[in-house]
């Protein structure tokens, strides 16, 4: 689980580990909630999307141009320092960043990997999911999409213009025609004198 596919038409299969799958801080939702200023202190608790049941969970404490975690991995426990670090935006404030403990590049998310304890996306060769993809996946990913915005078998919501509601649909069928189109291509490869 987490690992890339192998498979016809795949985007880029690799056995890098899923984004999706791993424990992550995201250093702009900590500094909204006012976890990284100093002197705070608590616990971050991941919870599964659907059942709400606790996953996770680590200590953290809020310290001059760093965070301090408190975790067990495997039994074991880490203490681990995360700097931060803060740039101007154009049009005033500012924004904060995680300084990976690793590389020493700035990113927004870092993720847990093992006993690495928390570093950057690249140094934990860690990938999304969508970047595995194959043509058909991206099709069933934008289709849902576009379901999610209209009601039950693909009814117009109330207040939706019916121009929206038409685009939409014709959104939809093109997603099913381009399932269609690579099922059609792979049958035709792969049985090159016909089905029977």
């Amino acid at each position: 689980m987490g690992k890339g596919g192998h498979r016809w038409n795949a985007g880029r299969p690799a056995s890098h580990i899923k984004a999706e799958h791993c424990f992550q801080i995201d250093a702009r939702r900590w500094a909204r909630e006012g976890l990284l200023c100093v002197g705070s202190a608590g616990a971050w608790v991941w919870r599964d999307a659907e059942t709400g049941t606790e996953t996770g969970r680590i200590g953290y404490r809020g310290e001059a141009g760093r965070v301090l975690l408190n975790f067990a991995v495997n039994g074991e426990h880490v203490r681990q320092h995360i700097g931060t670090q803060r740039t101007a935006c154009n049009y005033g404030g500012g924004r904060v960043w995680f300084a990976c403990p690793r590389c020493g590049r700035r990113v927004a998310v870092l993720f847990l990997r093992g006993n690495s304890g928390f570093i950057c996306r690249h140094c934990g060769r860690i990938a999304y999911s969508s970047q595995s993809e194959d043509a058909t996946g991206r099709a069933w990913r934008k289709q849902r999409k576009v379901e999610a915005k209209l009601w039950a078998g693909w009814s117009r919501p109330k207040g939706m213009h019916r121009v929206t509601h038409e685009r939409l649909l014709t959104v939809i069928e093109g997603c099913e025609q381009l399932r269609e189109a690579a099922l059609s291509e792979f049958l035709c490869r792969r049985f090159p004198n016909g089905l029977l």
